[in-house]
């Protein structure tokens, strides 16, 4: 018997022109990952049925939680710690879902910013500064067990970060920049910092647009970020680990035993 998996994107954020045309949106670019991270687990989800719905949260746009069984945030150009009202009604609508139902929960970026912010964490400007292109992650212990790795490359952009690890959840990696970059709770919540979904051409489009815009980082760290941008990077790997923690599967399960 096939099971079903019913995931929705709350994007918020819109695509720049180049990757819209050739990728979709955010919701669309996370959708080809999560079928490739899917695909790639073999036998393991032989039977698994992947339905993707995606909402503009920017917009009020919201699922009912019951119709679905996890939900993930994508990364914005907003600032999490703002007081927008769509970004208060995220950090709210998020912090629900986590203390009253058992859905569980996946950010990225701006979105693990904002659990971080539903959960009580101080969120704020990263005293590293911009950290940019492809980065390396450092595994702790609890990390290279469930990830089976010793670091992550993954693509990065972002000025804000999350600054303390709320109550009940595990930081399990770090970077020279910023010192948590995944967060996770047993059977709950998994958020990283950067950016699986992002590929060279995605964040060579992010990094010239901010740059030509003259207002984020300076000619040095442009340089810098671009000589790296196409470097390797864990992306595919993460989607399939991020199945693996939505199907209850892996050493995931393991770790919550």
């Amino acid at each position: 018997m096939s099971r079903v998996l019913r995931l929705a994107i709350l994007e918020c954020e819109t695509t720049l022109p180049k990757a819209k045309a050739s990728r979709g949106s955010y919701g669309d670019i996370f959708q080809d990952l999560f079928t490739l991270g899917l695909k790639n687990l073999g036998d393991e989800a032989a039977n698994v049925q992947l339905q993707v719905s995606k909402w503009d949260v920017i917009n009020g746009k919201y699922p009912r939680i019951e119709d679905v069984d996890a939900i993930v945030l994508t990364g914005s150009y907003s600032t999490a710690f703002d007081q927008d009202p769509w970004i208060v009604a995220l950090a709210d609508y998020v912090r629900h879902v986590l203390e009253s139902t058992d859905r569980k929960v996946v950010g990225i970026c701006f979105g693990h910013q904002i659990i971080g912010r539903a959960l009580g964490a101080d969120v704020n400007h990263n005293p590293g500064g911009w950290e940019l292109s492809v980065e390396n992650i450092a595994l702790n212990e609890q990390g290279q067990k469930f990830l089976g790795l010793s670091s992550l490359e993954l693509h990065q952009m972002h000025r804000d970060a999350v600054l303390t690890v709320p109550s009940g959840l595990t930081n399990l990696g770090s970077s020279t920049k910023c010192p948590i970059q995944i967060l996770y709770k047993p059977g709950r919540l998994l958020s990283f910092q950067g950016h699986p979904e992002f590929d060279r051409p995605i964040n060579d489009e992010l990094l010239n647009v901010e740059h030509e815009h003259g207002n984020a980082f300076d000619e040095e760290a442009f340089q810098d970020a671009i000589k790296r941008v196409d470097r390797p990077h864990d992306g595919v790997f993460l989607s399939s680990r991020i199945m693996e923690f939505f199907l209850d599967s892996g050493k995931w399960k393991a770790g919550e035993e």
